[in-house]
């Protein structure tokens, strides 16, 4: 699936570069979210072993990226929405976003917001249950508890498409590299 959720009734794909993440505490008011919420076909997980969030920058400092993991760097899943855009001419897209809710504790000095992480299976299991109102999938989105979630500053490179690797995962300032 393509991030960046393009709705069905979208008339380009390029909206989706605006869709990277929907707010959990709007999705049953916004038009592009609030019939994918109320259906288990169009609530999705992504699964991930961390997330990256960069610290606002300083006249002394540049922006500062983090990375977050969940419960000692165990694999979860964040919360999302999916879809499938058909073109007039060509394939169909399916596309998704990202969930996002009020940061916790260890998120909160770093960004206003923090992913929706489902990190327990039984959270998995009712985010993609059928029988689930639109406001009882939402009920499951609040931040998950500061104290599963540890951060780590990261290099500068994390989110430079050309860079990749294990290296970006040590911070260069602490002289790991």
């Amino acid at each position: 699936m393509r991030w960046g959720l393009v709705p069905a009734w979208a008339e380009s794909p390029d909206v989706g570069v605006k869709m990277i993440n929907a707010r959990a505490e709007t999705l049953t008011e916004r038009r592009s979210y609030r019939g994918l919420v109320k259906s288990a076909a169009g609530r999705c997980l992504v699964i991930a072993d961390g997330f990256y969030e960069w610290a606002p920058a300083s006249t002394e400092t540049p922006k500062q990226p983090w990375r977050f993991t969940v419960d000692g760097g165990k694999p979860f899943a964040f919360a999302g929405l999916c879809t499938t855009w058909q073109p007039a001419e060509g394939p169909a897209l399916r596309s998704l976003t990202v969930i996002t809710t009020e940061p916790n504790s260890i998120v909160k000095p770093i960004h206003d917001r923090m992913p929706a992480i489902l990190a327990d299976q039984d959270l998995r299991d009712a985010w993609l249950d059928q029988t689930l109102t639109a406001n009882q999938a939402v009920e499951l989105l609040g931040p998950l508890e500061a104290g599963r979630i540890e951060k780590t500053r990261v290099s500068r490179a994390v989110g430079n498409p050309r860079n990749e690797g294990p290296s970006l995962l040590v911070d260069e300032q602490a002289g790991l590299f």
